[in-house]
């Protein structure tokens, strides 16, 4: 194992589900949990999806697409995507190299030995 002095920590923002059914998937985090939807996108032929929480966490909730981009589980919020990059172990675990979103983040997207798909992600900051 590694050490290595950090730059900032590795904060969770929120975990993705890919659903095989929205609909249900949506009744489910609504009315069996109780969640809010903080936002949704998609419908009319395109890709549905939703953020949803119950307070302390955020769960995104989405109809499978059938893009090529990475689908991450796991999404970590991150002050500086860059410096955070720079001092991760280089290997052919990186599938994502440090890049700008389509919605409107940085981020890099890195795979387990197992498969599972975590990206650390820079968010906007105000002020």
């Amino acid at each position: 194992m590694s050490t290595f002095s950090r730059p900032s920590i590795d904060r969770f923002d929120h975990v993705f589900f890919t659903t095989a059914n929205f609909e249900k998937s949506l009744a489910f985090y609504q009315d069996i949990l109780g969640w809010g939807v903080l936002t949704s996108w998609g419908g009319n032929g395109q890709s549905r999806g939703a953020v949803l929480s119950g307070g302390g966490i955020k769960v995104v909730i989405a109809e499978k697409s059938t893009g090529t981009s990475p689908r991450p589980i796991l999404h970590l919020d991150i002050h500086d995507v860059n410096v955070r990059f720079k001092v991760m172990a280089k290997g052919d675990h990186v599938v994502v190299p440090p890049e700008a979103t389509q919605w409107g983040t940085k981020w890099f997207v890195v795979r387990d030995p197992d498969g599972n798909e975590i990206a650390f992600e820079e968010h906007p900051r105000g002020g």
